[in-house]
């Protein structure tokens, strides 16, 4: 498929970039404790542009420290944070891409731990908020002189983004952050009418307008998802103040932390892709800024027909480049991409406190692999579900000789009535397992044609590892009773309440299963490893990171 409407250059705000792939704001909890830029956070965006991508926009920054929603967010709030920025976007503009930064004020959902005082914001509580953990907020209310300041605060933000170097500055105005909270009719309780909500936003935009000479994109919520929330019809309704405002680009995405499902934010497998696209088409219709559409747009043809109907002109892939970080390159390419799941791994990971993490990419915060450290070896693999194959495509990217042993050519979980909680997507589920077959046979991996279940003669002598990546064994012999039970379940539409059950995953995952007890073959003077499921039963995201482990240690011993 040819991808001309993405891979065009385009502008916003007289910024020319490279294509229409835009890399959003989304939190890596990279930055130190206090806010600086770390080389681990410049790695992971720099890895990025170096992948393609048009626009990087920087995670999350408060202008205000009263308005910090987690740990490690990365500051802009004083001065002292601009030499670390400037490094950070020196890394960006040398891949050839344009960098941007969001400014995002958690208002009544900024996390108290990190604020050392009441959260400000324009609604008085109680906000149930959830990070590591959950806590209820009771903000402090804005009065006169705190609505200046927070002007005050983000214009000096914005003039530091500017001095550090970025093209693009974003205001994140949904989700329930504090803009959100401005603008809305059931969260402020500050600003009287609509009108002075729009009035009081406008203002704000247009003081950042007048003092920068760089851009302004602002993040605008389509839909809430809850009964008091925004709509729509509200948000085009506020579109004229921003575009009288200044703005240059509008960012459509949805959802709340009081939407009824929240994690319609990051929409996750059950979703439709491009969920936001209607709400981004809506907007389109009405300005003549250019828009950038959120939401399950990762796909290549999703983001290719998005562009090619007029419905925006730019598309922000999230999850998509953190799967891979070589996603732009690599469809303009014409190249294998390694498919997201919208698993939302990544997402529960992070608001756990964690780094950022992928279940399909293990190495997402770092673009160096390790040295390999033992000379080249051969290496037999039993089992090619996602551990076995990543063992082996990591394998022959270390300069191994890898021959996999595949029972079939399927991924086993693919047919399970719930991933990671959620009801599974299986389209997605077998791109992302054909993905990774692909990968493998791209990267020199030998695997023996299907329904065979021994190596051919020329591979039963000097063999270095003997891999085992068959997977768990179910306890005793319920094996044949689970896989029906599971056959049946994956043909029934659970209740939601079941596929967040902790208790349920807990049984399919481990409860039911067994580590591999049985060596798969026995070659004389090879070692034997286990990888993955076969070790140690799981989740897919460390049955993928055991495997990366393995294909690079120096000496492939499980000690």
């Amino acid at each position: 498929m040819s991808y001309v409407h993405l891979f065009s250059p385009s502008a916003i705000g007289g910024v020319e970039i490279r294509n229409r792939v835009v890399l959003p704001s989304m939190t890596t909890r990279l930055a130190t404790p206090s806010g600086e830029v770390t080389p681990e956070l410049v790695s992971y965006y720099q890895e990025r542009a170096r992948g393609g991508c048009g626009l990087v926009i920087v995670e999350m920054a408060s202008p205000q420290r009263r308005g910090r929603h987690r740990g490690r967010e990365l500051g802009i709030d004083s001065d002292e944070y601009i030499p670390g920025l400037r490094s950070l976007v020196a890394a960006i503009h040398e891949q050839g891409a344009r960098a941007g930064i969001q400014l995002g004020h958690g208002g009544a959902r900024a996390l108290p731990t990190e604020l050392g005082g009441r959260p400000l914001a324009a609604t008085a509580g109680p906000v149930p908020v959830f990070e590591t953990a959950r806590f209820v907020n009771f903000p402090e209310l804005f009065d006169e002189d705190s609505l200046e300041q927070l002007v005050v605060d983000h214009v000096d933000a914005a003039r530091r983004a500017e001095e550090a170097g970025f093209d693009v500055v974003e205001l994140h105005g949904a989700h329930g952050y504090l803009l959100a909270q401005l603008i809305s009719a059931d969260e402020n309780r500050v600003l009287p009418d609509a009108v002075a909500r729009y009035d009081f936003l406008a203002s704000l935009v247009r003081r950042i307008v007048d003092a920068v000479g760089i851009p302004l994109s602002y993040r605008l919520s389509g839909q809430d998802y809850y009964s008091a929330g925004q709509t729509v019809d509200d948000s085009l309704a506020f579109l004229p103040y921003l575009e009288d405002a200044g703005v240059s680009a509008v960012s459509v995405t949805g959802g709340h932390y009081k939407s009824v499902d929240p994690e319609i934010m990051i929409p996750p497998m059950p979703y439709e892709d491009g969920v936001f696209l209607d709400a981004a088409r809506m907007v389109k219709a009405r300005t003549r800024l250019p828009v950038i559409a959120v939401g399950r747009v990762n796909t290549p043809a999703v983001a290719e027909d998005a562009l090619a109907q007029g419905w925006a002109d730019f598309v922000a892939v999230g999850r998509g480049q953190i799967a891979d970080p070589h996603w732009a390159r690599k469809t303009q390419q014409q190249q294998q991409v390694r498919e997201c799941l919208a698993c939302n791994h990544c997402v529960r990971t992070m608001r756990s406190g964690k780094q950022l993490a992928c279940a399909v990419n293990p190495t997402v915060t770092t673009t160096d692999r390790p040295a390999a450290g033992t000379a080249a070896q051969r290496r037999l693999v039993f089992g090619a579900g996602p551990a076995g194959l990543t063992y082996a495509v990591e394998s022959a990217r270390a300069g191994h000789e890898v021959y996999v042993i595949a029972r079939d050519r399927a991924w086993k979980a693919a047919a399970a009535p719930t991933f990671n909680g959620y009801r599974p997507d299986r389209q997605r589920m077998h791109r992302y397992f054909d993905g990774l077959w692909k990968e493998a046979v791209d990267a020199g991996v030998h695997i023996a044609p299907e329904g065979e279940r021994e190596p051919p003669p020329e591979w039963r002598t000097d063999i270095d590892i003997v891999a085992d990546a068959r997977g768990a064994t179910y306890v005793g012999n319920l094996g044949p009773l689970v896989r029906i039970l599971i056959r049946v379940l994956s043909r029934v539409p659970l209740p939601k309440r079941l596929m967040k059950s902790d208790r349920l995953h807990h049984i399919l995952l481990y409860d039911l299963r067994n580590p591999r007890s049985k060596e798969p073959i026995r070659i004389p003077g090879a070692r034997t490893i286990k990888i993955g499921d076969a070790a140690q039963p799981g989740e897919l995201a460390a049955a993928v990171h055991d495997a990366y482990i393995h294909a690079w240690k120096e000496d492939n011993d499980d000690q």
